[in-house]
């Protein structure tokens, strides 16, 4: 899976990374990891994006939807 931190259309940075099991409690430290290394607050994100080849049935696409929607209540 990778992670990828944009402005705009620029890419600011990307993480990629591998998971077994536990994909929220893996996806919510990668994204903690690349945000603390480019000091960016959760709360600055404009928007968030998911996509890639996950099928939307999948409990990967569901771990990842609900992810971004919880960044988006949060602010």
């Amino acid at each position: 899976m990778e992670l990828k931190l944009q402005e705009g259309r620029k890419c600011i940075d990307t993480l990629t990374f591998g998971f077994e099991a536990n994909l929220d409690s893996v996806l919510i430290s990668a994204v903690d990891k690349i945000l603390k290394r480019n000091r960016i607050e959760t709360l600055s994100l404009k928007t968030v994006k998911v996509s890639g080849n996950i099928e939307k049935s999948s409990s990967a696409y569901t771990i990842a939807r609900t992810f971004r929607e919880a960044i988006k209540a949060s602010k």
